[in-house]
């Protein structure tokens, strides 16, 4: 679903549809190893964009709710929209007080101008990003406020660049991880673009890292032979390590408000 990237990075879009929706069909997977989202993160999204206990809120490929169950708190409703069926099945498990549906960033099954504000976590990368831009600017009121949030490995720290080795991202990635997502959305009816960068970590057991890196989505869908050959070059570098295992992140977020009108 992705148009956006370097040209290394770039993926075909059937390729990359194919991913996102085969690559997370295992919800409760997803939801015991991923990580969340640092508080510092949060606390500038909230002040950026203004939540409050009457903000209505989408969270826009929503996955298990991970970030939903943050946010929640600070918002007055929440709704969040999801295609993966496991995905959606897991977050009405593990999130309370949050209305969830069927949509994905191209159909998102909201009416024109209902909420005050769309959040993306962990997922802009597999929308096509001209139609998901202009469908968030259709369900948003005027001046409303969309956030993007995601969570990257580290590959500063030495052990984090040799398991992104072990994993054959270069090899295998959907999509690049290097891209100024700023221009992204600016090239959208969006302003004021803001980026921030935030440090994060997950203490994590060896059977944890293995685990969080099935989760990843074209290792999920491999063919066994292939799948049992990546996890031993993980293990050979996980194994050197002692627990609990430091997983470090960094966490980029991005807001924007909305400009013009959609309907015109």
């Amino acid at each position: 679903m992705t148009t956006v990237g370097d040209e290394e990075g770039t993926v075909g879009t059937a390729r990359t549809k194919y991913l996102g929706d085969r690559g997370f069909a295992n919800g409760s997977l997803y939801d015991a190893v991923r990580p969340d989202y640092p508080e510092a993160a949060i606390a500038e999204l909230v002040g950026a964009l203004g939540l409050d206990g009457s903000t209505r809120a989408l969270d826009l490929g929503a996955g298990t709710g991970i970030f939903s169950r943050q946010l929640r708190p600070f918002v007055g409703s929440l709704v969040a929209v999801e295609p993966s069926a496991s995905m959606r099945e897991t977050l009405c498990q593990t999130t309370e007080d949050v209305e969830v549906l069927d949509g994905r960033d191209d159909a998102i099954p909201l009416a024109d101008g209902s909420v005050d504000v769309v959040v993306v976590a962990q997922a802009f990368h597999w929308f096509d990003a001209p139609r998901a831009l202009a469908e968030i600017r259709r369900v948003l009121v005027p001046g409303g406020g969309l956030a993007l949030i995601w969570n990257e490995r580290d590959e500063s720290v030495d052990w984090m660049a040799a398991l992104t080795r072990a994993m054959r991202w270069d090899a295998h990635r959907p999509y690049s991880s290097n891209i100024d997502f700023a221009s992204v959305v600016a090239s959208g009816p969006f302003g004021g673009v803001q980026h921030f960068q935030f440090p994060h970590r997950q203490w994590l057991t060896a059977d944890q890292v293995y685990r969080r890196v099935l989760t990843t989505s074209y290792i999920s869908i491999m063919a066994d032979a292939e799948q049992r050959a990546l996890l031993g070059d993980v293990r050979r570098v996980v194994e050197r390590l002692e627990e609990p295992i430091d997983f470090v992140y960094l966490t980029d977020l991005y807001v924007a408000r909305a400009v013009g009108d959609p309907t015109a």
